[in-house]
C-alpha cells in the first residue's frame, strides 16, 4: 500500500482526486494539504477538502492548511480570485454555473492545527523512503518544504507533480499551464530539485489524444447504474455535468479531464503513463506570456545550461484502463456506506 500526502487547491478534479485517494485500497492517504489556487482563497480550498472527506466518511484523514499566496509574483487579491473563465459562458449555461466551484458551506470539523509545510517535512523525515508527495495544485507548499528541509530530496519515496505543458497549448497563456503559472518560482524550485519525479502535463490530460480518460455523462450514468445508494456517486451526478459541459464548450474537449486523479493513480499504477527518460526541466520566471512556461532540456544546445536530470515527463496515457480504475474505486463507497 502506497503512503501519500496529497497537496491540492480544490478545483473540480481535486475533489475527485481526494475521493479517489480516500477510497482506493492501494493507497494510505496520510493527509490532505491545501494551497490557495484555482478554487480561490485558502479558507475555501480547505473547507472544500473537509466537506469532501466528510461526504466520503473519512473524517479520520487530517487536513492541513498551507500557503495562502505564491512565494513571489501574483498579489494576494489575484490569487484569492478563483479562475473564472466559466463566466464567459454565462449566456450559454445561466444558473447552471452556480454548481461550478460554489462557496463551500461551513464544514463539520476544523482543519488540523499546524501548517501544511511543517506536516510534510515532519512526516517525510520521520518515514524516510516511505512517503510519496502528490501535488495537484500550485507548488508553493512543496517548494517551501524543500527550501526549509533540503534532506527531503533523499527522504521522499517519490514526487508526482501535475503541471506544465510541452505540446498541448496552455490553459492560461498559449505556453503556460495553471499550476506552474500560479507560482513559477515555487515550480522552478520543485522541478529543479534533485529528487526523482514524474511530471504529468496537460499533454496527457487535457488533450483529445487521451479522450478515453475523460469523464463523460455516459461514465456518470455507468456509475449510477452500478453503484446505487452511493452518496459520492450522487454528488458526482449532481455537480459534475456542468464541469463536463464547460470543458467541452470552452476547451473543446470531449469530456472533463481528470488531471488530478491521474496524478494520484500513478502512486500505485505508474505503468498507466508512458514517460520520457529522466530530463532536466526548468521554468521561465520572467516575461508575461511565457512566465511559467515549462522547458525540457533535450537534444543538443550550444549555450550552457541545465541541471539534474530527475524529471520524467508523461507523454502518453492508457486512458481507458485509468478510467476503469477510477470508476471501480468510486463504486467502493457503496460497499463502505
Amino acid at each position: 500500500m502506497e503512503r501519500i500526502i496529497l497537496d491540492v487547491d480544490s478545483a473540480g478534479d481535486d475533489i475527485l482526486a481526494v475521493l479517489f485517494a480516500a477510497a482506493n485500497p492501494n493507497i494510505k492517504l496520510e493527509a490532505v494539504t491545501t494551497a490557495t489556487g484555482a478554487a480561490g482563497p485558502i479558507e475555501q480550498v480547505t473547507n472544500v477538502v473537509l466537506n469532501t472527506l466528510s461526504l466520503a466518511g473519512r473524517d479520520d484523514i487530517p487536513v492541513y492548511a498551507g500557503a495562502w499566496r505564491p512565494i513571489v509574483g501574483h498579489s494576494k487579491a489575484d490569487m484569492e480570485a478563483p479562475v473564472h473563465f466559466e463566466k464567459q459562458l454565462t449566456a450559454r449555461f445561466g444558473d447552471r454555473l452556480k454548481k461550478f466551484n460554489p462557496p463551500a458551506p461551513t464544514p463539520k470539523r476544523q482543519a488540523t492545527p499546524g501548517h501544511a509545510v511543517d506536516f510534510i517535512i515532519d512526516t517525510v523525515m520521520s518515514n524516510p523512503g516511505e512517503i510519496t508527495l502528490v501535488t495537484t495544485g500550485p507548488l508553493t507548499n512543496a517548494a517551501m518544504a524543500l527550501l526549509q528541509e533540503p534532506r527531503l530530496t533523499k527522504a521522499l519515496k517519490n514526487l508526482l507533480v501535475l503541471g506544465g505543458n510541452f505540446h498541448t497549448p496552455g490553459n492560461i497563456t498559449p505556453v503556460t499551464e495553471y499550476n506552474i503559472w500560479a507560482d513559477p518560482e515555487a515550480s522552478r524550485i520543485v522541478l529543479n530539485a534533485d529528487v526523482q519525479k514524474i511530471l504529468v502535463p496537460l499533454d496527457i490530460c487535457e488533450d483529445d489524444r487521451v479522450a478515453p480518460s475523460m469523464l463523460t455523462r455516459d461514465d456518470i450514468a455507468d456509475l449510477q447504474a452500478t453503484a446505487k445508494n452511493n452518496p459520492v456517486v450522487d454528488m458526482i451526478a449532481e455537480v459534475f455535468p456542468i464541469y463536463i459541459d464547460i470543458w467541452r464548450e470552452f476547451f473543446g474537449l470531449v469530456g472533463f479531464p481528470m488531471d488530478d486523479v491521474i496524478t494520484v493513480a500513478l502512486a500505485f499504477q505508474p505503468d498507466l503513463v508512458t514517460t520520457t527518460e529522466p530530463l532536466f526541466v526548468d521554468v521561465l520566471t520572467d516575461g508575461s506570456v511565457a512566465r511559467g512556461q515549462t522547458v525540457a532540456y533535450r537534444g543538443f544546445q550550444i549555450l550552457p545550461g541545465g541541471g539534474p536530470k530527475t524529471t520524467r515527463i508523461g507523454t502518453d496515457l492508457d486512458g481507458r484502463r485509468f478510467l476503469d480504475i477510477f470508476k471501480n474505486t468510486i463504486a467502493r463507497y457503496e460497499r463502505a456506506a
